[in-house]
């Protein structure tokens, strides 16, 4: 299988990648995607037929019988903290490189995702792991390399600080003045905050807000838009080019995220391609914006109890004040470009030394 990299994932999650595959193509290597939650996958593809889901899988069941029977292939393994099929997917990787990839900000152990199976025993192995068994840890932000030196005590001169990278030949502003045109992008479930969102743009029918994305709400999201003018639906867009057309159109991003018991907005794409088109990003204080986003010099992040009150004052502000905005809005495009592929493919060299 050549000069390659391989990603083994739960899901694909190939956005996540951009920059680690513009290294490879300049190191005249390849970057692979495979996926190990194979028997969810296959159930998946026989609930929709999709014939070319299931096809994937026996390529995924092909790699992992690969791995077993080879060595020294470098593996960039993303799996959700203390997951138990950890286990077994060390066994069949005991032979090759392992370089562990993860966004997650919490490893004090008071809350994690997969809680399935979690022992004492668990958390050890996995401990063990991370401190011994993989050959470097790449960390989405700061807050979890911090974390992961802080709590599992891994070298951290054996982990590095690797943000998600977007594509700058699609993601750029086009020039136009800067107005009162609001922007949300993403899941449409109630923790996005999209609810606040929209019976406050219900209220303010001068201002306009479009919303992109898929979910639960989606019903809701289309009560709105047959109401008001102001609000309108685009669906979910697919297509990047098109998606980074729509950004540029627009002025402001809103992320209003809520904090549930088991998550909280870690580091977002939305947010950094947004900035790169112009846009200005208005969050809540999570983790992940709190990565990316300096307050009132190229965004504005806010508590969530504030959030609402907050847009408000923005609204007005920006009445009699629109050159700062305007500085602001120049400011996220700068800041966006630490997020280039170029810029953090750089981070992802340690895996060829």
């Amino acid at each position: 299988m050549g000069n390659k990299i391989y990603i083994l994932h739960e899901n694909g999650a190939y956005s996540h990648y951009r920059a680690l595959n513009y290294l490879c193509q300049s190191r005249n290597s390849s970057l692979v995607y495979r996926e190990f939650s194979i028997f969810k996958l296959i159930i998946k593809s026989i609930i929709r037929l999709d014939k070319k889901l299931l096809k994937k899988q026996f390529l995924n069941i092909y790699f992992l019988f690969f791995l077993l029977f080879t060595k020294n292939k470098k593996i960039v393994l993303g799996i959700a903290p203390y997951d138990f099929r950890l286990v077994f997917l060390n066994f069949i990787l005991r032979h090759h490189h392992v370089y562990y990839h993860t966004s997650w900000t919490c490893w004090d152990k008071s809350f994690y995702p997969k809680k399935t199976f979690v022992t004492h025993w668990l958390i050890n192995f996995w401990e063990n792991f991370l401190s011994y068994r993989v050959s470097y840890i790449f960390a989405v932000s700061t807050e979890t390399k911090k974390e992961l030196v802080e709590n599992v005590k891994v070298n951290p001169f054996k982990t590095d600080v690797v943000y998600h990278a977007f594509d700058d030949t699609i993601y750029k502003p086009i020039k136009h003045d800067i107005g009162l045109s609001f922007i949300y992008v993403g899941r449409l479930e109630k923790q996005k905050g999209i609810i606040e969102v929209l019976k406050y743009f219900s209220k303010r029918t001068n201002i306009t807000l479009s919303i992109v994305g898929s979910g639960v709400l989606e019903n809701t999201v289309n009560e709105y838009t047959s109401k008001y003018k102001n609000i309108q639906y685009l669906g979910f867009v697919k297509d990047q080019s098109k998606l980074a057309e729509i950004y540029a159109n627009h002025d402001f991003l809103l992320l209003n995220s809520k904090r549930t018991e088991n998550w909280e907005e870690l580091f977002g794409m939305v947010i950094i391609e947004a900035m790169a088109c112009g846009v200005i990003p208005i969050t809540t204080d999570h983790k992940g914006p709190l990565e990316i986003i300096s307050n009132e010099k190229d965004g504005f992040i806010f508590t969530e109890d504030k959030y609402i009150f907050e847009l408000e004052n923005i609204i007005i502000k920006f009445k009699y004040d629109k050159i700062s905005f305007s500085t602001i809005k120049e400011n996220a495009i700068q800041r966006a470009k630490d997020f280039s592929v170029n810029e953090i493919s750089k981070k992802w060299e340690s895996i060829f030394e």
